[in-house]
């Protein structure tokens, strides 16, 4: 079986945007009575809000306060992109015309929804759904990262396996949702989390960010590829 889809994550991976969800959660918490540190908050990012305020405050909090907080977290969060433009990482564009060259379908699945995506977007001043054959959102499952639930309506909206795809992330939770997927991972160093995190997780090779991938591509596919793992 060869590979056919690469699905990328968004927030970490493509755009630069981790350390802004974590403020937005922060600024939430704190105004539902929750104080919690960013170091906390930060290896959470990757999870949509659905896992991420249970794990973070206690599925009794959770159940409590969830809604109130996500709901502040969205606002908050809209309004930060609003703030200062979101930076796109080196070579995001080139990567997705290559392998879109070669043949490969791409998509993008990512734990926020739609609204988020299309204001990280225009935040960015680049429309990434146009770049790719398929966005997913938080939208088209029924959970978030580090459920498989994103990857696998990927895979079903492309009409091929998940065992055709392989997922590049930059967080622990991505390559999580990979490997109950049946997805290979590839890991990215731009999010923040470091390679060995990404290895335990799942990751089945780690790069520093895009643009390393885009310069290693024939190695990174070769290693994405359906198969026995290449270590």
């Amino acid at each position: 079986m060869a590979l056919s889809a690469v699905i990328f994550d968004v927030d970490g991976t493509l755009v630069d945007t981790n350390k802004r969800h974590a403020r937005a959660f922060q600024t939430a918490f704190q105004a539902c009575g929750y104080n919690v540190a960013l170091d906390r908050i930060l290896p959470e990012i990757g999870k949509g809000g659905d896992n991420l305020i249970p794990d973070v405050l206690g599925q009794s909090a959770n159940d409590k306060d969830g809604a109130a907080t996500k709901k502040i977290y969205g606002e908050t969060f809209l309004q930060l992109l609003d703030e200062k433009p979101v930076k796109v990482f080196h070579r995001v564009l080139d990567l997705l015309g290559e392998l879109r060259k070669r043949g490969f379908m791409t998509a993008i699945a990512t734990s926020a929804d739609r609204k988020h995506f299309d204001a990280i977007c225009q935040s960015a001043n680049l429309d990434l759904a146009i770049h790719v054959d398929l966005v997913v959102t938080a939208d088209d499952a029924k959970a978030s990262k580090p459920a498989p639930d994103i990857l696998e309506a990927a895979a079903k909206k492309l009409k091929i396996s998940v065992a055709q795809c392989a997922l590049i992330g930059d967080t622990p939770h991505d390559a999580e949702a990979a490997k109950r997927a049946g997805v290979v991972c590839i890991g990215v160093l731009s999010g923040g989390n470091e390679e060995s995190v990404l290895r335990t997780s799942g990751a089945r090779r780690v790069y520093k960010d895009i643009a390393q991938i885009l310069k290693k591509l024939d190695e990174v596919l070769e290693i994405a590829s359906p198969g026995d793992a290449i270590m």
